[in-house]
């Protein structure tokens, strides 16, 4: 039993009638094989194709040994006759992706002598593996060259050589192959085998797009889009780049020095902020003699500041220092000590500092924190206010 496949007849093809050969269950779905299909299983980095079959949805589609099975939301009856149509949004869009892989992976290797190995068509993008680094320069050249071929609608031509035909060929492949070989072929870009399927011209494959390149195992990790999708790519980015133009009351095209000079702008705010910060940091600390052990409560502060606060305090005084602040992530905390250990403070049954403002007679570790948690919560209906700063020590 082996099914004829109609998908490598006509790739633009997508109804079809068949005889259902066998059906069987598999789990809560059917594996159905038919003695011929217009379904392009999954292989070489393409996903199946998916449509309905009769009155059965196609989810998934494999082969082995040379039959296809088509995975089915319900049984068909075996020797049957069944109409199935291929999705063809989906078929087109897998082409497109596929063809302009070939075309870019082709011409990569032509120009710098880039292997291809690796390549995974994806629900959002293409990623394909290079054997070798390229440099930004030399991919935006690749790109250009591979769009210039789909401008001009070359002819894309996928063919069964024969043995003697295949030894003279110059062809790309991943791996040493096999029995018949089926031969992608494009002008001016690529000869490679392929059991895919592909568009009969360039210019279908409509645009095609890089978007991010990274070295990846001594190679690139390249990720591509092509077609339909480098068209709602763009659309995406120009509603974003409007949004943010908007936002910054520029023109879409003057969005990145806006934010460049906003992020200036930005960054000289924070170093003014710290130096306040700063001078307040050193009032606070003023107030703390050697022998104390300062507990700080000041609203309002970063992480950072927290920390820089801390350390302020612990060059006033040898025992240990605490600065806690409230903010939209809960209570924040930076402790210290100049020369000594905190890792254990926290097991500890009782803390360090007597939290006078909050109860007395002093509290457990565990039971400060979870008044400071409610100070933190309810804000000024809390034993400590939330909107001014509040010492306490140990003496």
């Amino acid at each position: 039993m082996e099914t004829t496949k109609l998908y490598y007849e006509d790739s633009l093809r997508t109804d079809f009638a068949a005889a259902v050969l066998e059906c069987r269950p598999q789990g809560e779905r059917w594996l159905a094989a038919l003695d011929a299909t217009c379904f392009y299983p999954e292989g070489g980095g393409q996903p199946a194709d998916q449509g309905i079959l009769g009155g059965a949805r196609v989810l998934d589609v494999h082969e082995k040994d040379g039959v296809i099975w088509h995975t089915v939301d319900q049984p068909l009856e075996p020797g049957s006759r069944v109409e199935g149509k291929v999705d063809w949004a989906r078929r087109l869009d897998l082409m497109q992706q596929h063809t302009g892989e070939h075309i870019l992976s082709g011409l990569l290797h032509r120009m710098y002598g880039a292997d291809n190995v690796g390549f995974h068509i994806g629900d959002e993008y293409v990623t394909m593996d290079t054997s070798i680094e390229i440099t930004p320069d030399q991919l935006a050249a690749a790109e250009q060259a591979a769009n210039e071929i789909v401008w001009r609608d070359e002819g894309v031509e996928c063919a069964w050589p024969s043995p003697q035909e295949l030894a003279a060929a110059e062809y790309r492949s991943k791996k040493a192959l096999e029995g018949p070989v089926r031969l992608v072929t494009i002008p001016d870009a690529d000869c490679c085998a392929c059991c895919g399927t592909h568009l009969p011209r360039t210019g279908m494959v409509g645009q095609i797009k890089l978007l991010d390149w990274q070295r990846y195992k001594g190679g690139m990790r390249l990720t591509a889009v092509c077609g339909g999708r480098a068209l709602a790519d763009y659309r995406i980015k120009r509603a974003q780049l409007a949004d943010a133009g908007a936002l910054l009351s520029v023109p879409m095209n003057s969005v990145a020095p806006a934010a460049h000079r906003l992020a200036e702008e930005n960054a000289a705010l924070k170093q003014a902020l710290a130096a306040a910060e700063n001078q307040w940091f050193e009032a606070l600390a003023a107030q703390v003699t050697p022998d104390q052990a300062p507990l700080v409560l000041a609203p309002g502060l970063s992480g950072e500041s927290l920390r820089r606060l801390c350390l302020t305090l612990c060059q006033r005084t040898a025992r240990p220092c605490a600065a806690l602040s409230a903010g939209g992530m809960g209570l924040a905390y930076a402790v210290g000590q100049a020369d000594g250990d905190v890792r254990g403070w926290s097991r500890s049954s009782t803390p360090p500092w007597t939290a006078g403002a909050v109860a007395s007679p002093p509290l457990p570790w565990a039971a400060c924190g979870r008044i400071l948690r409610r100070w933190a919560r309810f804000g000024p209906n809390s034993p400590i206010p939330n909107n001014t700063t509040r010492m306490d020590t140990v003496k």
